[in-house]
């Protein structure tokens, strides 16, 4: 008898645990949207969320992974180069915001300044100072290109190990 009750019981809390939904209200209160657990307001209205199943979960993660079969140390590899290959494309824009804005300032040169600077024209003043500006910044943003191709090949290495 006790057996009986105990096996039910531990049934009972099993199944009680399994994948339930769960039940969050929304309500807006001053315009600012709000959840909880309780109805908060009248016009609460009731989301439910269902809870994942885990095993599908990690099995998505583990086929949508493209590093799969790779060692520790070659994933945190991948990540580092990630991280540098991130950082190189935020320092190209950055050079390239750089050159911009440096090449409209240049588009507003004064007569004075081109006379300063030995040109004939403002015209050709600006075609000088923008073939100037234009060398210095190349190099800088082709070198930044070869080292994000240098490092995805890299990255496509580590992940072709076995």
């Amino acid at each position: 008898m006790i057996k009986a009750i105990l096996l039910s019981l531990c049934l009972t809390i099993t199944f009680s645990c399994l994948a339930e939904d769960i039940i969050v209200y929304k309500c807006v209160i001053k315009g600012i949207p709000t959840f909880s657990q309780t109805p908060c307001a009248k016009n609460a209205k009731a989301i439910t969320l269902k809870a994942p199943n885990i095993t599908q979960t990690n099995s998505t993660k583990v086929s949508d992974n493209k590093t799969v079969g790779v060692s520790v140390d070659d994933y945190l590899k991948i990540q580092k180069i990630d991280r540098k290959i991130a950082n190189l494309k935020l320092s190209i824009k950055q050079y390239e915001k750089e050159y911009n804005d440096k090449k409209q300032q240049i588009n507003y040169m004064t007569q004075d300044k081109a006379n300063r600077l030995g040109a004939s024209s403002i015209a050709d003043a600006i075609a000088t100072k923008i073939t100037s500006l234009k060398q210095s910044y190349e190099p800088v943003i082709q070198q930044a290109q070869q080292q994000i191709k240098f490092l995805t090949q890299q990255k496509l290495q580590l992940n072709q190990r076995p």
